[in-house]
């Protein structure tokens, strides 16, 4: 039988082993697309995966900016798996959408609720071919969460950084 002294060390121990923390993670992406107008092909799609049992306090921050017209982009955020019907289907109104919003210049946040591989469209399909040119649009992402990780895994990565 151990001492009562030992016990309640290897007892802290234990539980100091399996302490949360909580890291934030977060990545950027700034680029510029060039979306032709009005065709089928008047769009840019990005993708991006959420596991919400991983990654706490999702969100994706926007800012687009349509630089050399009047006229308006769409922002539409859609499951991965509708892309295909989107693609070949004008009528959005029969799938799930999770963000729609259309303007010169957009500044938002998505923060979704369920985990999924999303697809991050620029639309610029709804402008007339006539009416405009291609759309030079500037586009700055962040996506960013939180991740928790027991005490043990950072103490194993540290070590690791310094031996390579």
């Amino acid at each position: 039988m151990l001492p009562p002294q030992k016990l309640l060390y290897l007892l802290v121990v234990s539980i100091y082993e399996t302490v949360m923390k909580v890291l934030p993670h977060v990545m950027r992406n700034i680029n510029e697309f060039n979306i032709p107008p009005g065709d089928s092909n008047g769009y840019q799609i990005l993708y991006f995966g959420v596991n919400l049992i991983l990654m706490f306090d999702y969100r994706l921050s926007f800012d687009i900016e349509v630089e050399n017209s009047n006229e308006q982009i769409g922002v539409l955020i859609i499951s991965r798996k509708n892309v295909q019907t989107w693609k070949t289907n004008t009528n959005i109104e029969d799938m799930s959408i999770y963000y729609n919003k259309h303007g010169t210049r957009i500044n938002d946040v998505f923060k979704p609720s369920v985990s999924d591989a999303y697809a991050f469209i620029l639309d610029n399909r709804s402008s007339s071919t006539e009416h405009y040119k291609i759309k030079k649009v500037g586009v700055t992402l962040v996506h960013a969460w939180q991740q928790e990780v027991k005490e043990s895994q950072l103490k194993d990565r540290e070590v690791s950084d310094f031996k390579s």
